[in-house]
Formats: structure tokens, sequence, C-alpha cells
């Protein structure tokens, strides 16, 4: 592939001469050194370079392919992980990957699919010996050296691989590896994988190489991850005789897998043609026998094997769904995030997908709109405030910050219409949240810097009334602005009241002892959820006028999170030994109390809670930066976004579309059926350049408001026309 404009013309003194390649971590280029030894040269993405996390995952893969170097490995000639953008030379191997070979010429026959099958599990012993797990074995790492379908096997690309003793971890809910291609217990337990993994991995290499298709293939990789977890492989047109190898090599459980070394000694014992075979007449047969962990090959005098040995007291496997991050999740603030929770766009959603209040008729635009975009950066006309938590609406743009209580940006141009100023009184502590929007109202932290609240008038900024702080929370919910009276803090009692959003007038107030310092959910017209587990111990029907208790079912048992209600339907997330991971997700009915479980393999990272509408969650994985469609009737996914994507927002439903920020600043807009793209607008913000920190994910949707779309990304806020 021919270098583009940025790409670097010299690393390390090698001579950049073309791309080779990209993947997840970075870019491979074909180098020559001073002497004009091609190389192999992998530069870490630009985005990465001052992550941490990910220069000590390039440090450990330099460790890792210098530790295996070998006759099946391309040898590490040099390397930088210091350098402003890291990187590592390898010897440069002349030839195809696995993946372009079947592409290009169809399944292996039986001599090329044996010594494919001995020569990566000679590799993967040598790796293994040297106290190294590869994690990612697949047909694209897997190069074949030379001209034809005989090219020595070298295993490449250990970008995700890790010593036995390495400390340097995955981090909780981030899924490495290629679903196809990857052991069940690389999506359930993640932290725990080892040398099995790339055995696991092996077999449905050599599954792929005979027949083209992975024993797990699927339409995107959540469901092959759920096909990996839940299914028995699919192993087509496998030669019979490396049936029983590769069926103990794709066990679910880890300790019932061979060894790589034994994988390479039963291969060893097949057959180096397969007889013609007549009519009826099955090619002969090598027993295998699964004896902990460990494939014994009999030898021709016995021919026998006890297949069935070795199974007995098989674990059952725990399966995770995801992580949760309460703090982002409580009470849904803001208008913005009551929406999310709804499954409808509207910041005071109860029953069906009401109209959203904010929201202009479908086909306006405000009068005199251009797209436009707002860096919040100070000048000498318009102060802006540093940091500001900012919500749109169809009022216009509403922005709190530590300097400045309330603005108002401009629907049409962006541009600041008016703000409100924040006291100047030194505090010990000050905290903001985003404003709440709901119709002509704003609720803001009071500008007093008590943490109170301050209620204005969206369109003229008259305050039109104050509450005294400071509060720990407040949210609009079924009508009311519902407020916790008493500061987050260790106790699990805190009162609680109601106010009219017009006028400030308190309407109930009670004290309720609850685990969740958020309790409030929003319920059918008129009406809240309480969670009080950790007092009466049920999920509480409120009459949100007056407080009053209309009834109670009782919670399922368990370390559970409840991430969102929707429709008279709670969603619980079960936490596991206080690592964030949830094994199961309990669906109860708050009418009746029934609760269903469901399973999923893939474990997540939520910012904020999930987003359901009809029979459909869907899930933005903050650790993965993909989206997840799952069907919660049938307990099953329905689509995955790809990670080369990089979704970087919560998602919003809009006339019958989702929509997601991208990290470029621009707007997406996908079929949510499908997960099929219809359209993105163009990026908002020039991005070259900017570091990961400063393209945060932002756990605030798109919204659309007529024909418009507002976004909010670490550069700014900005506003484009829909996509269709």
């Amino acid at each position: 592939m021919t270098l583009r404009e940025d790409d670097p013309r010299s690393v390390g003194g090698y001579r950049i001469e073309s791309r080779i390649g990209s993947g997840g971590m970075g870019v491979v280029y074909l180098g020559r050194s001073v002497s004009g030894r091609a190389v192999a040269v992998k530069v870490v993405h630009a985005r990465y370079a001052d992550n941490a996390e990910f220069r000590a995952r390039f440090r450990q893969e330099i460790a890792a392919a210098r530790r295996v170097s070998g006759a099946f490995t391309a040898p590490v000639v040099d390397a930088d992980p210091d350098a402003e953008r890291p990187w590592m030379a390898t010897t440069f191997v002349p030839g195809r990957t696995l993946a372009e070979r079947v592409a290009e010429s169809g399944p292996l026959d039986w001599p090329a699919l044996r010594r494919l099958g001995t020569e990566l599990a000679e590799a993967l012993r040598e790796i293994h010996r040297a106290e190294v797990v590869h994690r990612d074995l697949k047909p694209s790492n897997v190069l074949l050296e030379g001209e034809g379908a005989d090219g020595i096997v070298r295993v490449i690309d250990f970008g995700i691989s890790r010593a036995a003793t390495s400390d340097v971890r995955t981090q909780t809910g981030m899924v490495m590896g290629s679903p196809p291609f990857m052991a069940p217990e690389q999506f359930s337990r993640p932290r725990e994988v080892g040398s099995a993994v790339d055995v696991f991995s092996l077999g449905a290499v050599l599954v792929y190489a005979a027949t083209g298709r992975s024993p797990f293939e699927a339409e995107n990789a959540y469901l092959a991850a759920y096909n990996t977890v839940h299914s028995e492989p699919e192993l087509g047109e496998l030669p019979e005789p490396l049936r029983p190898l590769v069926s103990a090599c794709l066990a679910k459980e880890p300790a019932d897998r061979p060894a790589s070394g034994d994988v390479l000694d039963a291969l060893a014992g097949l057959p180096e043609e397969l007889p013609d075979g007549g009519a009826g007449e099955e090619p002969p047969r090598i027993p295998v026998t699964v004896l902990s962990g460990t494939v014994k090959v009999p030898s021709a005098a016995t021919g026998q094997a006890d297949r069935e040995a070795g199974q007995a007291g098989r674990k059952r496997r725990g399966k995770r769904l995801w992580i949760a991050v309460v703090g982002a999740a409580l009470l849904g603030i803001g208008g913005t995030a009551a929406a999310l929770v709804s499954g409808a766009p509207t910041s005071a959603v109860g029953e069906g997908d009401r109209a959203d209040p904010r929201a202009a008729p479908r086909g306006s635009v405000p009068s005199g709109w251009k797209p436009w975009h707002n860096a919040l950066e100070p000048d000498k006309d318009e102060p802006m405030p540093f940091g500001p938590s900012c919500t749109p609406s169809a009022l216009g743009v509403f922005c709190s910050s530590p300097q400045v209580a309330l603005m108002r940006l401009s629907p049409a141009t962006g541009r600041v219409d008016w703000t409100k100023p924040m006291s100047e009184k030194e505090v010990s502590s000050f905290s903001m949240r985003e404003p709440v929007v709901h119709g002509d109202v704003v609720y803001v932290n009071s500008a007093d810097r008590s943490e109170g609240v301050d209620a204005y008038d969206g369109r003229t900024g008259k305050r039109l009334w104050h509450l005294d702080g400071p509060v720990g929370e407040f949210a609009y919910l079924s009508g009311v602005l519902l407020v916790r009276l008493d500061e987050l803090g260790p106790s699990d009692t805190a009162r609680f009241a109601a106010y009219e959003p017009g006028t400030g007038e308190e309407l109930w107030q009670r004290k309720l002892t609850s685990t969740s310092p958020s309790p409030f959910h929003e319920g059918p017209e008129g009406m809240l959820y309480a969670d009080l587990r950790g007092g009466s111990g049920g999920i509480a029907r409120l009459d949100a006028r007056t407080g009053e208790t209309l009834g109670t079912v009782k919670a399922p048992e368990g370390d559970l999170w409840l991430a969102t209600v929707h429709d008279s339907t709670a969603y619980y997330a079960r936490w596991e030994d206080n690592t964030g991971v949830s094994a199961a997700f309990f669906i109860q009915d708050l009418s009746s109390g029934k609760t269903r479980r469901i399973d999923f393999p893939w474990s997540v990272e939520p910012e904020a809670p999930p987003l359901v509408h009809g029979d459909t969650m869907y899930i933005f994985d903050y650790g993965n930066e993909t989206l997840l469609a799952l069907d919660v009737k049938r307990g099953k996914p329905l689509w995955t976004s790809s990670r080369e994507l990089r979704v970087f927002s919560e998602p919003a439903i809009h006339d019958g579309r989702l929509y997601v920020n991208l990290p470029d600043t621009s707007i997406l807009a996908l079929d949510p059926r499908t997960g099929k793209e219809i359209g993105r607008t163009a990026p908002s913000f020039d991005t070259q350049g900017r570091s990961f920190e400063e393209l945060t994910p932002s756990s605030m949707p798109p919204l659309l408001v007529g024909e418009v779309l507002y976004g909010s990304s670490g550069p700014g806020i900005f506003s484009v026309a829909d996509v269709l």
C-alpha cells in the first residue's frame, strides 16, 4: 500500500517505503535499514501514544516478541517503546497471510492443512515455553512465508499477548482479540486467560483453513461471541482424522483442552496422505483421548481411545454481561440522561413514547440557522466558562460551570444569548451538574455556590425560584422536580423532597433508606418507582404529587444494580466480587414482581444506564467503544457496531433512527433493527492531533430537534443538519 501524506518517512533510522497494514494499536510499514535490510516497522497510533496503559501494553508486546523469536515467529530487530510514537521493528517476512491465502485460493488440501497445523502447534509450544500467551491467534496473524500454499508458517502480531508473570492486565470490560477465533473465557473471564486460549484459537484456525469459515461464524462480532460461549462448533468439511483433535481444542472449559505440545504430538501421528476412499468408505480416523487437559494418541497396535475420560466434573462456566459505572447513572441527571433511560426522546417519559417537550416539529429549523460549532473558549466578547456541562434543547444549548451559573447558546448560531454570573464567593468544595431542561424551565446548581437549585426561564433567563443548598441530586421525574436534600455520603438514609417545577412549592418530603444514592426512577404518568433495598427491601410505587406509597414488589436477591426502569419494567445487572463485572441480567415486571434472567457472553463497560426501546436494549460499551443491541424478550444479542467505527457517545433514538457521536465530532445514524449505517454528518471540529483525553467519549447523546442535530464532544458543542 502506498504511503499517505501524514505517514512518517523515517522511523528510528529506518527508511519507510510503504504501508503493510494497520490494526487496532498501530500501523505496520515496510522499512529499510541503512544496509538495505527489509524490516516491518509497527508504529503505535498517535491517539494512544500518551496513554500509559497502551504504552505498557506495547512494552509488553516487545518483551513477548523478543522472548519467543524463533523458527515460526518474526524476530525483533529493534524497538523504542519510549519514543514520541512508540515503535518496533521485526524481520520482514515476504508472503501472504492465511486469511489472504484462503480468500484467494480456497481451503487448504490435506497435506497443506496437516503441515499448517503442525507448524502452528510447534510455534505455540515455543511461545508457551517462553511463558507467553498470544491471545489473538487468527488467520490474519498467521503468515505463510514464500510462494504457494506450502510457505513456512510464521506467527505474527503479539499486540495483546502477555507474559504469564506480567502484572499488566486487560482492563475490566475491555474485549481484546477477534471474536470468531477467541476462547469463551476471553469474553467471560478476561483477566484469567492462559495458554489454553491459544489452543482454542488453533482449533478455530484449523477449521477456517479447511472450510473457509470460523467454527463460530456469525454476521457480526457479538453474535460470534455468543456462539463461542453457548453453541457447539460448526466443523463443516473438516477432514475426519482432525475432528477429534479439533473438538478437544474447542472445548468450552480451558482445563478440558490439550496443551500445545500434546496437539503437536497428535498432529504428528496423523497420516501424511489421505486415501482416496471408495463409495461409502470413510477415511481412516486417528482416535484421540482427552485426559485431564492432555491429548493422547494411541499406538497403531491398540487403536483405542477413551473419549469419555476427563469429561466428568466439568464446571459450569460463569458468563459475564457488562460492568456499570454507577456514578454516571445517578437518577438520570439532566434532560438528555432522562431520555436515555426512557427509550423515548424526552426529559420526562412515562408509558410509551410521548413527544419530547423540548423538541421542535419534524421538518423545522431555527430561523436563520446554519451549521455551527462552539469550542466554548473565552474571548473578549463572550466570557465562556471553563469545563462547562451542557444540555441542548429546542430553546438552545444551556451550559453551566463553576464560573458561569447558566448561559444559553443560540440554537441558530451557537453564540451566547445571555449568561447568569456565578458568585465569586470562595467555598471549600464545589461540584457542578449539567442543566436539567424541561419545557421552558432550566434547573441548575444555584449561583450562590451553596450547591442548591436555581430554576430559570429558558427563554428570558429570569430566575423563577431558588432552593438553598447544599443538596445531593436533583432531576425532573414524573412531573415534579425531585431533590435529595442531604448530601451524598456514607449513610444509606437520606431526605428527599418533590417540588412544583414552575414555582418551587414543596409538595412532599420523605426520609428513605436505600443502598442507591439516587433511588427514584420514572414511572407511568404521575408515578415514581423508589428503590428501597437496604431499607424495606423492595421497589415501591409512589404517587409523584403526594409521595404516598401505592404498593411494593420484592426485588430480586443479590448484589444487583438497578440500571434503569422502562415501561414499568426494571432492569438489573448483578455485581460479582466487587469487580464491576456482571454475569447476569435480571428483568422484573414491577406490577407482578415476576423476574426472569438473561445471560450474555461479552463483558461491557457502560457509562450510563442502557437505552431501552420496545424489546431492544442498546448499550454503549465505553471500554470497547461499540454499541450493542440486545433482544431482551428472547435474551439474544442482535448486533454490535464495529470496533473500527469507534462509537463515542451514549445512543439516542429519534424518529426510528439511532444516533451516536463519533470521535471526529461527526454524528452517525444507524438502523436500530440491524445496526447498518444510514448516514453520517461531516465533522464539526478539526480533531487532527488531539489526544485521547481530549476526545473522551460523552455520556450525552445527540439530540434531534426538528431537522437539526445537536452534539457534544471534547472539543465543544456543535449543531448540524440531520443526515437524511
